[in-house]
């Protein structure tokens, strides 16, 4: 009897020692980022991520490259260029009104990506996005893809309900 008590007691001080750590809002995220991303090697393109990711605003959110070892606090980003014809395209023809659309002005690419959000070693939720970007550090396309990817990632986040679930009542 005395060892349950001791062992209950440890179990409540080790829960209250603990929930300053649960009511943390402030979180330091690694970026990761694999697959194919136009403009970057991969290898080199964690600082462009965080920062990205920074640019989108998240209260409490603090986005750095990823240091060489798996984080548990970590967001993984995964590209993929899909086919886009028009990225492909060479031709120049007249426009309506005399424009010509920026689309032909400039190889795009379409690329798909999905974060899957970690935090404590623990998965959260992914997003995923398209968009249509021309690629490297000084594309306007895709650094607003990368923190509007960052903002769905924190609303996807918020959205999961971490109350506990109300007991099962059995049916009268």
């Amino acid at each position: 009897m005395i060892g349950a008590a001791r062992a209950l007691a440890g179990f409540w001080a080790l829960f209250l020692l603990s929930m300053p750590a649960l009511a943390q809002t402030d979180f330091t995220l690694s970026v990761q980022g694999s697959g194919e991303l136009p403009g970057f090697r991969m290898e080199d393109a964690g600082p462009y991520l965080a920062q990205q990711m920074n640019n989108a605003g998240i209260a409490g959110w603090h986005f750095v490259p990823q240091a060489g070892f798996v984080d548990p606090n970590r967001v993984e980003l995964r590209f993929e260029l899909l086919p886009y014809a028009g990225g492909q395209v060479r031709r120049f023809f007249p426009m309506a009104e005399g424009r010509m659309d920026l689309h032909l002005l400039g190889p795009h690419r379409l690329v798909s990506a999905q974060a899957r959000l970690y935090l404590n070693g623990e998965y959260q939720t992914v997003v995923m996005g398209t968009a249509t970007v021309r690629g490297g550090a000084d594309d306007p396309e895709l650094a607003a893809f990368l923190s509007g990817l960052g903002k769905s990632l924190d609303n996807a986040h918020r959205a999961i309900d971490l109350s506990p679930a109300p007991p099962n009542r059995a049916a009268p």
